[in-house]
């Protein structure tokens, strides 16, 4: 994969849109301050292809911007592609890959889509363009910051390990824990297997118990049968005698229901002749009281004609009372509404002395808030003014700092030529080219040292300049985040002033309009409602009305006294019902009490003959029954035979059961013991294979076997670096210290040999090691590369020179 083109937009450094061609130079450095966006170009790389960088998530928008998008354009066997990712705030990815048309130029290129339905089968498409994931590409195409050295750093017994994840053998391991787990789960079918057999084993070793068992239910179940049989025969016996008796006390019943009948009969004669007779004697009081409901009767008849007079005077004066109502009506509504109006000036009244006790409040709040405000506007200024301190102290820094860096790489350069000055033993001068003789030398080496002295003076001067300044912007800072909240604090206070004052005005404004009306209005409607001067027109009238129905002479007291009179006498009128009633019905009675009386006689009679012929009857069944057979104990003993005779043939059906079951468990048994022979087998494979793939079996022979080729190429590229004085070699076993120990251990050793010999990678410099850690990083990635079935056509270095000189770079 070969970049042409990166466009950004809002990710990470890069709040503006930012474009940068690669198709104009093959080899570019990037270089910048700390911070200035040098990694967050490669980390746009990286998120294009593979939605990944620093983090996945939406910390790679850049805080000021809304959302996130890069444009990366490479070329790759033969083909360009575009991938466009984009991220905004609160939404998910948004992700396009297309390809370009053949035979297009690139500003004028027609794109064709090779977008998936969803993100994730995109994202796979992409990936098997490139033949490459995300941990593949950064560990082929992409050293990372710090990181180059992350594989020959290690101990030597980790190195092994790291080269696995490197090759990507992780995925043995997940190849073990998958047969790990299979062996597991067959171990655990062969322990219920195991716990099958022995319920098995528990349930055979009962054979002979079962039979014993069950033969002498057998013979208790003969012995419960016969014993069934003789009680069948008595209770036979017993029932053919209860049957006579049954016939005995159905004649002796229905002698008992005719006894009751007769004397139900007989009962209600005599409650019938005792009413009859109570009857007889209310009639006769009545009688004995005949003037007196008369003379009742006729003075209710007079107080209901004096009734009738006060009624009609009563519709005359209903008739003219009718004629107060509207003149009543208008009256009241004029004093409902005085009063309500009343109700609300006095309401408006307690508002408007609340609000004059409040005004001195308020001018007291307005002179506080001004002096808040006063304070707020203080602060504001003092922020602009630090403000300014900290800027022009900033620019200053720069500069020092800037100067200094030139400084260095001026006082750099001259220590080089005062060393090759100092070594030089020829003829001529190496840094002028004049004839090389002790006092030009000496006084070159002077004139050089003079110079170092005065830049290095200066640079000290920079330097603590710039360490001051540096005090007075971190003082700056922190008074300006004491400051940060003044201008809101400015805006509120003279928000709250503005406020004040207008209320102040409103306040007095409303004051003054109620006592120019308000309160005049209020002692005019008192004056109006204490007096009962209003509505005077209808108060005339209504004077007129009542004037009018005094002249009907109508008494309301009298026709209530009337009323009451004719309602009490009312009662008159039913006991004068009731005389006639008594009059007309006192002879019938007379003849019914006598005929209810020789009803009674009668039954008497007949009710004495039933009770002797029952009482006969039912002393002949006592005797009877006392000496038949117990027929409902002899049903109980039967009951009991068959329950305890069905309940042992269920025991000897369940003890039969038992011993037939035998048979089947023995099959079972034979099945169980087969299938576990086969589960350990099973088991036994899984371990094999639980062996080949850890990291003792497969991994361990691919890394043997990818170790010559990393080891060819490393030395490839290491030769290429140290000019053929350097070469590498891997030892993959040790000895043990413990002598007596005839066994190897696992290890991955760096052995470097140059022109001293051949020593361990750990005894090298920091210059030399990094040659070491680059050309084995590089063999890495071709290695990794060609095994994904990709080629290297991009390296990324990044901030991996650091330690080399002029000659290694």
């Amino acid at each position: 994969m070969i970049p042409l083109r990166l466009k950004i937009s809002g990710f990470l450094s890069y709040h503006e849109p930012v474009e940068v061609d690669f198709s104009s130079f093959d080899l570019a450095c990037i270089s910048g301050q700390n911070g200035a966006g040098k990694s967050s170009l490669l980390d746009a790389m990286t998120w294009a292809l593979f939605g990944q960088a620093r983090k996945r998530d939406e910390s790679v928008v850049n805080l000021q911007s809304q959302a996130a998008e890069v444009s990366f354009t490479f070329a790759y066997e033969a083909n360009i592609y575009r991938v466009i990712r984009s991220l905004a705030r609160g939404k998910t990815t948004a992700l396009e890959f297309q390809i370009q048309q053949s035979g297009k130029a690139e500003k004028s290129a027609e794109w064709r889509p090779l977008t998936e339905r969803t993100n994730r089968d995109t994202q796979a498409r992409l990936e098997q363009v490139l033949r490459l994931d995300y941990d593949t590409f950064v560990n082929v195409s992409f050293f990372l910051q710090g990181h180059a050295d992350q594989f020959a750093q290690q101990p030597p017994a980790r190195r092994k390990e790291i080269l696995g994840k490197i090759l990507g053998l992780e995925t043995w391991e997940v190849y073990r824990e998958r047969a790990a787990e299979q062996r597991k789960a067959i171990e655990n079918s062969l322990g219920a297997v195991d716990g099958h057999i022995a319920e098995i084993e528990a349930e055979l070793a009962e054979e002979e118990p079962r039979k014993a068992h069950l033969a002498d239910l057998e013979m208790q179940l003969g012995a419960l049968a016969a014993g069934r049989k003789i009680q069948e025969a008595a209770l036979a016996t017993a029932r053919q005698a209860h049957l006579a008796l049954d016939k005995q006390r159905q004649l002796v019943v229905k002698l008992a229901e005719s006894l009751e009948r007769s004397n139900a009969g007989l009962t209600a004669l005599q409650t019938r002749l005792a009413g009859r007779e109570s009857e007889r004697l209310a009639h006769a009081d009545l009688l004995g009281r005949a003037k007196e409901v008369e003379a009742a009767y006729a003075a209710w008849q007079a107080s209901r004609q004096e009734l009738e007079r006060w009624d009609g005077v009563a519709s005359q004066f209903h008739e003219q009372e009718k004629l107060r109502l509207p003149f009543l009506d208008e009256i009241n509504t004029e004093k409902a509404r005085l009063e309500q109006e009343q109700s609300s000036l006095l309401v408006e009244k307690s508002a408007i002395e609340e609000k004059q006790a409040a005004l001195g409040r308020l001018a007291t709040e307005i002179d506080a808030a001004q002096k808040s405000l006063a304070e707020a506007e203080a602060k504001l200024e003092e922020r602009v003014s630090l403000e300014g301190q900290a800027q022009e102290s900033r620019e200053k820094q720069a500069e020092l700092r800037a100067e200094n860096a030139a400084l260095k790489a001026e006082m750099d350069e001259l220590k080089v030529r005062i060393e090759k000055l100092q070594a030089a033993d020829g003829a001529s001068c190496p840094l002028c080219g004049q004839p090389l003789n002790p006092e030009h030398r000496q006084s070159t080496l002077e004139q050089l040292q003079a110079e170092g002295k005065q830049m290095g003076d200066r640079w000290r001067t920079n330097k603590a300049t710039a360490e001051e300044l540096a005090g007075r912007i971190t003082d700056c800072e922190a008074r300006l985040k004491q400051l940060a909240p003044a201008e809101s604090e400015r805006l509120a206070q003279s928000n709250a002033v503005a406020r004040l004052a207008e209320r102040l005005e409103a306040d007095q404004k409303k004051v003054k309009e109620w006592e120019k009306g308000g309160a005049k209005r209020l002692a005019q409607v008192a004056r109006l409602l204490e007096g009962e001067k209003f509505a005077v027109d209808a108060r005339k009238q209504l004077a007129k009305v009542d004037k009018q129905l005094a002249a009907l002479g109508y008494d309301a007291a009298s026709h209530d006294a009337a009323r009451k009179t004719e309602v009490q006498g009312r009662t008159a009128e039913a006991a004068y019902r009731a005389l006639e009633s008594a009059r007309a019905a006192t002879q019938p009675l007379d003849d019914e009490i006598a005929n209810l009386k020789e009803q009674i006689g009668q039954q008497s009679a007949a009710f004495g003959a039933q009770q002797k012929e029952y009482d006969e009857t039912a002393a002949a069944l006592a005797a009877v029954e006392s000496q038949s057979p117990d027929l409902d104990a002899a049903e109980r003993a039967l009951f009991d035979l068959q329950e305890r005779e069905n309940g042992l043939n269920q025991e000897v059906g369940a003890a039969r059961q038992k011993v037939s079951v035998l048979d089947v468990q023995r099959e079972r048994k034979k099945k169980y013991e087969s299938e576990r022979g086969e589960l350990g087998l099973q088991i036994g494979r899984y371990k094999a294979l639980e062996r080949a793939f850890g990291k003792d079996g497969v991994p361990a022979l691919l890394i043997e076997q990818a170790l010559p080729e990393i080891e060819l190429k490393a030395n490839e590229i290491l030769g290429r670096l140290s000019e053929d004085s350097m070469r590498l070699h891997f030892e993959t076993q040790g000895k043990y210290k413990d002598e007596k120990r005839k066994d190897l251990r696992e290890t991955l050793e760096i052995q470097v040999s140059d022109g001293a010999g051949l020593r361990d990678y750990e005894m090298f410099s920091g210059g030399e090691a990094f040659r070491v850690n680059f050309a084995i990083r590089l063999a890495l990635s071709e290695v990794l590369a060609a095994r994904k079935g990709a080629r290297l056509q991009m390296l990324v270095i990044d901030e991996g020179f650091g330690s080399q000189d002029a000659l290694g770079r």
